[in-house]
């Protein structure tokens, strides 16, 4: 984690307690991510919500004040549904098939606290107002028929009517959700709505949290690609030909979350021999999954998958849990005990591409810029050693450079396990003739003043 100059909220016995709560759980309010960055297809930036790849939301604001997320919630279903037929009464010969595929925030991709509760929410409104709908859980066998699906996404604005705030934070966050036939492979209704900043909590779930690996994934962006869809057009092929991989994911994601590690190793397998089944949350279950089985070197293979994925993809992110103000790993060897493992397979996969890599810190938007970027590039620098002590001619192949708080992710500057992906360093792959500038120019647009040649 690039941590800013304000001591996290957590204690060390909670976050102590925290990292000891399952197997290979990572607790991420102190971590930190290596992201190798590229230029490919997902590497456009928010104008609101700073470096986010995915598409953004274009679906303008809504009317009115920000509501709380279960009436937010629970007014998107009416809508949809009433407008679907779907508020007929029993006996009218007409059943509409659902399943709610969950709903992620746009600016990561992660399930959060938020996302989660508004889909508790909404299931819970179905069940109990509309006995038309026959609500089916999200497993392979639930969608084999192609039911109807409701998928949403949560992102945050910074105005509703007035100027931005001059901080950035969200003021409020956009909830908008479509239902979506994978028949006829039409995007069927779409409604959005305007949810209390208090009420969307972006602490990511179980296992977004525990999860190494972290990018911008294909599947992802096609799922929120079919959200932010108008009503008629097509629903993403990607996202259409994954749907039975997405099933077992989010299955796999509810048995790891339980504790039933065997299980949701089941599920990830199965995925993965998919044709849609190479995704990085396939990846991750399958070695979150082996390792909390204790399976030391099925966990470093599917590692190494998640480290091939993301130089595939030319973005891959790694968490890392740092000391607090500090360029050291915490010493507590219940987080700590796999990132030699995760460090020597970063550096073999990247020294076999023969790749030249810039390491750019970041950190979230709390503290002076001057301990921000100062921050940021240590933590750059010391993961840019690790990774030469691995493989020593990386060392002419790596540079390293911090841009402080300038481009977060979440934005919200909690400084906690909420905003973790704002506290993160990133490697970009680049010709190796145009390393050094590119690194130079990054130091120079943060201030500091400082070249990227940096010795080691």
């Amino acid at each position: 984690m690039i941590r800013s100059g304000r001591r996290p909220e957590a204690s060390g016995t909670v976050r102590a307690r925290g990292a000891r709560r399952g197997a290979g759980r990572v607790g991420a309010s102190l971590a930190a991510l290596l992201l190798l960055g590229g230029c490919g297809a997902l590497s456009g930036w928010s104008a609101k919500r700073g470096a986010s790849p995915y598409p953004q939301e274009t679906s303008g604001t809504p009317p009115g004040p920000p509501q709380p997320l279960d009436r937010a919630a629970t007014g998107l279903a009416d809508a949809l549904l009433a407008r679907a037929g779907a508020a007929q009464q029993p006996g009218s010969g007409r059943r509409l098939a659902l399943v709610v595929d969950p709903f992620v925030d746009r600016s990561t991709g992660d399930e959060t606290a938020a996302t989660r509760a508004a889909v508790a929410r909404i299931t819970e409104h179905v069940r109990a107002r509309y006995p038309s709908v026959e609500l089916r859980p999200l497993t392979a066998a639930g969608v084999a028929d192609m039911p109807t699906v409701l998928l949403g996404s949560i992102s945050g604005v910074t105005g509703t009517g007035a100027a931005a705030p001059a901080d950035g934070q969200p003021r409020a966050y956009r909830m908008r959700a479509v239902l979506a036939d994978p028949r006829t492979g039409r995007v069927l209704d779409a409604e959005t709505a305007l949810v209390r900043a208090e009420d969307a909590g972006t602490t990511p779930a179980p296992f977004f949290r525990d999860a190494p690996g972290w990018l911008p994934d294909p599947a992802v962006a096609a799922y929120l690609r079919t959200v932010g869809s108008r009503p008629g057009a097509a629903v993403d092929p990607i996202y259409a030909q994954g749907l039975t991989v997405g099933a077992l994911v989010a299955d796999g994601m509810v048995a790891y979350e339980a504790g039933r590690y065997r299980d949701a190793l089941e599920r990830y397998a199965e995925a993965q021999r998919l044709p849609a089944g190479d995704q990085m949350r396939v990846h991750n279950g399958l070695y979150l999954s082996t390792w909390a089985l204790g399976r030391r070197r099925e966990a470093e293979e599917a590692f190494a998958r998640v480290v091939d994925f993301g130089l595939r993809q030319e973005r891959l992110a790694v968490k890392f849990l740092f000391r607090p103000g500090s360029t050291a790993f915490v010493p507590d060897p219940a987080v700590s005990a796999p990132y030699g493992m995760w460090i020597r397979q970063i550096a073999a996969q990247t020294h076999e591409r023969s790749a030249c890599l810039l390491l750019t810190g970041h950190a979230s938007p709390t503290g002076t810029a001057a301990v921000n970027d100062r921050l940021s590039r240590g933590r750059a620098e010391y993961l840019r050693a690790r990774l030469v002590a691995q493989r020593a001619r990386l060392r002419e192949r790596t540079r390293a450079a911090g841009v402080g708080a300038r481009e977060p992710l979440v934005g919200t500057g909690a400084d906690n396990a909420s905003d973790a992906l704002d506290r993160r360093v990133e490697f970009a792959p680049l010709l190796c003739a145009n390393l050094d500038a590119a690194a130079d120019a990054v130091n120079s647009r943060a201030g500091s003043g400082a070249p990227g040649r940096v010795p080691l």
